[in-house]
């Protein structure tokens, strides 16, 4: 493979991302708002974690944590290792949400794509998103220990 078509692999990448703002601009939801919601479906997190999961600071999170919580996308439970600490976990309503959201993501790229072999890409992106997942684990530590050191 050519740098040039890693190039153009990049740049598709970079299209459908804009593409996904465009869609979140027209609807309640942002994509950052989306990957809080995304890394939180895999289990409660601690606000420092979801802070240095998305690269931001504390403050920064905070104030995103209570708009999801106004629209009742999260909640907060005690830490079962901390009674003094809480614990950010999904709602269900938070849950719906965010299909409803990749529903919507999904549907901008049907449209993008007319005539093109969609089972085919839709296959491709499930292959690479476990590929990616397989070592998001040890990525995320890798972030927390950094941001929250």
């Amino acid at each position: 493979m050519t740098s040039r078509e890693k190039a153009f692999g990049i740049r598709a990448v970079i299209t459908l991302y804009r593409e996904f703002e465009q869609v979140a601009r027209d609807q309640d939801i942002s994509l950052t708002q989306y990957r809080t919601l995304l890394y939180l479906s895999n289990g409660s997190k601690r606000a420092g974690a979801i802070a240095a999961a998305g690269a931001v600071k504390k403050p920064t999170i905070s104030a995103m944590l209570n708009n999801l919580r106004q629209k009742d996308w999260i909640a907060e439970e005690a830490d079962p290792d901390d009674g003094r600490a809480t614990q950010i976990v999904l709602t269900e309503q938070g849950r719906a949400r965010m299909r409803a959201f990749e529903d919507s993501l999904a549907e901008r790229i049907d449209q993008l794509l007319p005539g093109f072999d969609l089972p085919a890409f839709y296959m491709m992106m499930d292959t690479l998103y476990h590929a990616l997942a397989a070592s998001k684990e040890q990525r995320l530590k890798d972030v927390e220990r950094r941001f929250l050191e």
